[in-house]
């Protein structure tokens, strides 16, 4: 189903009051969703305004109530447009992430492609909405639409590993390996120490025919989080026969243990 939004809260731009209101329920919903869901119920009886529907929403999320959470975020950035409200982009990314908690990847989209339309984010929230895009695209069967919105996420947070860690595996799934194994190779160097990137390494070595390096990588998985349910596969996979074809070495770096921990 696609996103459905109740009438909206009356677009009217807050006062000082409700700006408080909304920064004191904001941070109670941080520490106690329970507590600003109750906060923020009695906020919107009282004056209905889409500030208390955005903090209710958020406080959902955060009690991990995703459908509920998915209604009031939507109905809080329709209103908070109407008013010109930079924050409506917020609300909408917000809608989409619920949406996506709730394994509804079209109204995902719906409000994810909303919150990037309106060109109000900072970097940093930009590249999560493409993260959440890509997720979205990917349930829809859409996977190159997903490796352009990863793409857009790699130019907005560079430094983030998973962005790549994500990227090489999609770019695997689509059997584009010269891809794969570069972006695994980044996500290597920034997450040094990561199970589910030495998974990966490993299941791209394996798909270009590297066995050795492959269960190298898989072996890591084990060293460095042996209770993981990456361990878990990474087990599988090492009980499974090798290809017996000697191919040339994929040269990812092994994923090493973090001995600091």
């Amino acid at each position: 189903p696609l996103l459905m939004l109740a009438a909206p809260s009356p677009a009217t731009p807050p006062n000082e009051s409700q700006e408080a209101q909304y920064r004191a329920c904001v941070t109670l919903a941080e520490q106690d969703p329970t507590s600003a869901i109750l906060t923020a119920t009695k906020w919107s009886q009282a004056d209905n305004s889409y500030l208390a529907k955005a903090c209710h929403g958020l406080a959902l999320a955060n009690d991990g109530r995703s459908a509920l959470a998915l209604d009031k975020l939507g109905e809080a950035a329709q209103a908070a447009s109407a008013t010109g409200d930079k924050r409506a982009a917020h609300f909408w990314a917000e809608a989409g992430n619920a949406a996506l908690a709730e394994d509804l990847p079209e109204s995902a989209l719906v409000a994810l492609d909303r919150a990037k339309a309106l060109q109000q984010l900072g970097d940093k929230e930009r590249g999560n909405v493409e993260i959440d895009r890509a997720f979205a695209l990917v349930a829809l069967d859409r996977p190159a639409d997903a490796a352009d919105a990863l793409a857009n996420a790699r130019q907005l947070l560079p430094e983030n590993g998973t962005v790549w860690l994500l990227s090489a595996t999609l770019s695997r799934r689509m059997s584009n390996l010269p891809d794969a194994l570069e972006q695994i190779r980044t996500a290597a160097t920034l997450l040094p120490s990561d199970a589910a990137v030495a998974l990966e390494a490993g299941n791209i070595a394996s798909a270009a025919g590297d066995d050795a390096t492959a269960r190298a990588q898989w072996q890591q998985v084990i060293a460095i989080a042996p209770q993981s349910s990456q361990a878990v596969t990474a087990k599988t996979r090492l009980a499974e026969p090798a290809s017996g074809t000697e191919m040339p070495r994929t040269n990812i770096k092994p994923v090493e243990p973090d001995q600091s921990r």
